[in-house]
């Protein structure tokens, strides 16, 4: 064998290492509060995405650095290149015309109204949703059926930990969250014995997502974290994650 076939081999074996680091720059990753998905302690981020980053961070010799923005403004971040990703991601077809999502999918959650206890008969059935003053997160995407309902009353805010108290206060009737991190919050709170699930429940699954910039060159490195996400969930990323995080919260 010549020294020029050796070379042409070692080039060909070494192609899918330099594919994953073909970007010399930090993946810039924008996050928020969204406990226990995302928690900001001391200046750390910590949590379930956290967790999922460094694991991908670990498996494909990247680094990254997060960027604190409130989640809308996240997203108009993504939709400007400015920052390269997101995770918690809801699939959206206007998001996805910036936003590049990753399969498969690295959780799932559930659409879910909360109440103040003893107002359950106030929303039993989704006709009463009519009635009431619904607090939300700005900027994020639940269900098809309410996202794209005007006429209901939609009180928007920064971020869900606002809406607990607002909702303690009488401020607003209900207000809606993802289960998986609504659920976590609200067991952990002052107001846990305050505030309850709704009765009406709109049946629907929220698979979460990684998504890239379609304005970043990371996005040509779709396949390569696709796979890291795979092998991640292979490994029970979903099973570790209920017992860290889940364990005694969930309602």
């Amino acid at each position: 064998m010549t020294i020029r076939h050796l070379l042409s081999i070692l080039c060909l074996l070494a192609a899918p290492f330099f594919a994953i680091h073909a970007n010399a720059e930090p993946l810039k990753i924008g996050t928020d509060s969204w406990p226990p998905f995302r928690e900001i302690k001391n200046n750390q981020i910590a949590g379930i995405d956290d967790d999922l980053w460094q694991e991908l961070s670990q498996r494909m010799g990247i680094e990254i650095q997060y960027i604190r923005c409130p989640w809308k403004r996240c997203l108009d971040l993504m939709r400007a290149g400015e920052i390269d990703a997101m995770s918690g991601l809801a699939w959206r077809k206007e998001r996805a015309e910036y936003i590049r999502y990753v399969e498969p999918s690295y959780y799932g959650c559930s659409t879910r109204f909360y109440i103040r206890a003893g107002d359950e008969e106030r929303l039993s059935s989704k006709e009463q949703l009519n009635e009431l003053n619904i607090g939300m997160v700005r900027g994020s995407a639940y269900y098809p059926e309410f996202d794209q309902d005007d006429s209901l009353q939609k009180t928007q805010l920064a971020q869900e930990s606002v809406l607990l108290p607002l909702l303690a206060s009488g401020r607003i009737d209900s207000y809606i969250g993802t289960d998986c991190q609504a659920d976590f919050e609200l067991a952990n709170s002052r107001w846990n014995q305050q505030l309850v699930k709704a009765p009406f429940n709109p049946d629907n699954n929220t698979p979460l997502y990684i998504g890239f910039s379609r304005k970043s060159s990371w996005s040509k490195q779709y396949e390569e974290f696709s796979d890291a996400i795979k092998q991640v969930l292979l490994d029970n990323f979903q099973g570790k994650v209920q017992k860290k995080y889940y364990q005694g919260t969930m309602q």
